[in-house]
């Protein structure tokens, strides 16, 4: 047989209409299967059943009703609604009466009992209807009458003669001063159910004309408990109040009330019913969509619906870009306890999926709610550059490191540098292929002795981005562009413009021919020049003091380096050229120690 799990809170009907007598009351309830989890959206089919004398006494009242629970389990009824006849019957002063409710949460007859309530807070209209023995009360209270327990049940009654109050003397009625009545106190039903625990509590309405000088929870696993047995001590005052119930046996049924104490003695509540865990097992919790998705954030969170037998100890989500995540990737800490809680996920990688679970842990372990799954929104990339490093009169060597894709895919990278602060891929640039690799990229056409801004930069589909800018300044050094003149012989070369690589002049032949330029150098180094050949069947040869150093032949401009010590030099620059036909040759940008 299923043990269906429940919280019920009945709710006295305000149906009382002047004078008139209420038709009822109401009861919600809070429904769970056996295994803890909340009756959401669904018809369940109950049975009320009002008894009297005690929890197996004689049939007063009877209805079924087959509500439907909310998203939260919770249902709710009016009781006597039915069978309005039958119910306003009851003598509710002739003795105690309890509400026995029988539960069958697939709607049909196969009812499990769920719980039996003692209804000490009956109705004031309906008391005071049926009360009798000089007790009866008609008509609407007024302000300055009390509510007085006699140990059977709560009544109202009036001021006396002159303003005397009532006051309950060995459980009968009695005028006179100061007219100290029992409390009037009820209690709440049995929640957070453990292994070795519960949470209780109570409602202090009224203090019988006298200050409330003690008030909790007592409970035993006999019925009908008194602060003779355990109990729990609160704080004083009129009003809720909550308890928690300690040290209980593991599988055991335990009955509960409220208490409360003035100057005339100690009252009870109602009488709840619950029975302990038998083993610990992991709490049960559930995942809410995520919402609120960045680049590099989201909400999602989570309910801890039942506790598993023990304490929840801590709750909150875990996630990674895994399935089923546990709190061994990333997680939040929400608390503790049950019930629901909000968590902000934050330093996660735009344009990335994860996983996403809520967790609750108790002294048996963690257990985990429904998965769900997020991506983050993809933004630009994020790009580091790296310090110039080989510095020299030509330009130097930077580079650039990818942190953060940004979710896309890497198109293009490189560096970008100029003259003037700040430069873009519209400046110039260097291309380092695509990918999220790190790169290194050298600049090698600045003047000597110019100050140079450089950035990385990266693009995917989102846009592109830049890295911080670093500054250098080349070398100073002998530098000739062809940009006014060649201060060499040219020897059958000529300045044309064009075709260059630096600016917009450079040194030019279609005929062997042999250009050369002698120079005295200060300091070691090396000469760098760019060269490039029309037909790859002919060549550039170089020579320092007539010493052959190398040759080029590329139909593209190429750098060429070759150390040079300090002293008087002469550089010659001869094309071969292979035959008559229209075949052409440049050199352009030389840079040398000065």
């Amino acid at each position: 047989m299923k043990k269906i799990y429940f919280s019920v809170c009945l709710v006295l009907a305000t149906l009382l209409i002047q004078a008139q007598i209420p038709a009822g009351f109401n009861y919600q309830a809070v429904i769970r299967n056996e295994t803890g989890e909340l009756v959401k959206n669904k018809t369940i089919g109950i049975q009320f059943s009002i008894l009297k004398d005690s929890e197996s006494g004689s049939l007063v009242y009877s209805e079924v009703i087959n509500p439907t629970t909310n998203l939260n389990g919770l249902v709710t009824a009016e009781i006597g609604k039915a069978n309005q006849a039958q119910f306003s019957q009851i003598d509710w002063s002739d003795g105690i009466y309890f509400l026995k409710t029988e539960t069958d949460i697939n709607s049909g007859t196969n009812y499990t009992i769920s719980g039996v309530s003692q209804l000490l807070s009956v109705p004031y209209a309906m008391y005071a209807e049926k009360s009798g023995d000089g007790l009866k009360i008609t008509g609407t209270p007024q302000p300055g009458d009390i509510l007085y327990n006699n140990g059977l049940s709560w009544g109202l009654l009036p001021k006396g003669v002159n303003g005397q109050t009532l006051r309950i003397d060995n459980g009968q009625p009695k005028w006179g001063e100061p007219g100290y009545a029992l409390p009037m106190v009820t209690t709440n039903i049995a929640s957070d159910v453990l292994q070795t625990g519960a949470t209780s509590g109570g409602n202090v309405i009224a203090t019988g004309y006298s200050d409330i000088t003690a008030r909790g929870v007592c409970w035993s696993t006999a019925q009908n408990p008194t602060i003779a047995d355990s109990k729990t001590t609160e704080p004083v005052g009129i009003g809720t109040y909550t308890s928690k119930l300690t040290n209980l046996l593991a599988n055991t049924t335990y009955y509960a009330r409220a208490y409360a104490t003035n100057a005339a003695g100690t009252a009870y509540g109602n009488q709840v019913t619950f029975k302990t865990f038998l083993t610990v097992v992991f709490p049960t919790v559930t995942t809410s969509a995520a919402i609120n998705i960045s680049e590099n954030a989201a909400t999602s969170g989570g309910n801890v619906t039942a506790t598993g037998g023990a304490e929840v100890t801590a709750k909150g989500l875990c996630w990674g870009t895994n399935q089923n995540p546990t709190i061994s990737d990333n997680k939040t800490i929400d608390g503790e306890g049950t019930g629901q809680f909000d968590s902000q996920m934050t330093k996660l990688v735009p344009g990335t999926t994860y996983y996403v679970r809520a967790y609750a842990s108790n002294s048996a372990g963690t257990g985990y709610g429904n998965q769900v799954t997020l991506t983050t929104l993809k933004t630009i990339p994020t790009v580091v550059t790296k310090n110039i490093t080989s510095i020299s009169a030509m330009g130097g060597v930077s580079g650039g490191t990818i942190t953060i894709s940004g979710g896309g895919t890497i198109s293009d990278k490189g560096i970008c540098w100029g003259e003037s602060e700040n430069p873009t891929v519209n400046d110039n640039k260097i291309s380092a292929g695509t990918g999220i690799a790190a790169f290194n990229s050298a600049i090698n056409l600045l003047k000597p002795n110019t100050t140079c801004y450089v950035r990385s930069y990266a693009i995917n589909e989102i846009g592109i981005a830049y890295g911080e800018q670093k500054t250098f300044k080349t070398s100073d050094a002998f530098y000739d562009g062809f940009e006014t003149g060649f201060s060499g012989t040219t020897g059958g070369w000529g300045i044309i413009t064009g075709d260059a690589v630096e600016g917009a002049y450079s040194l030019y032949t279609n005929r062997g021919a042999e250009a050369s330029l002698t120079r005295t150098l200060a300091n070691d180094g090396q000469i760098n020049f760019y060269a490039k050949c029309q037909n790859s069947s002919e060549n550039i040869a170089f020579y320092i003091d007539n010493e052959l150093k190398g040759t080029y032949s590329n139909n593209f401009w190429g750098l060429q380096s070759y150390p040079v010590t300090a002293g008087s030099h002469t550089f010659k620059w001869i094309f071969n050229k292979a035959n008559y036909n229209t075949t052409n040759a440049w050199i352009d940008f030389i840079v040398m120690p000065k």
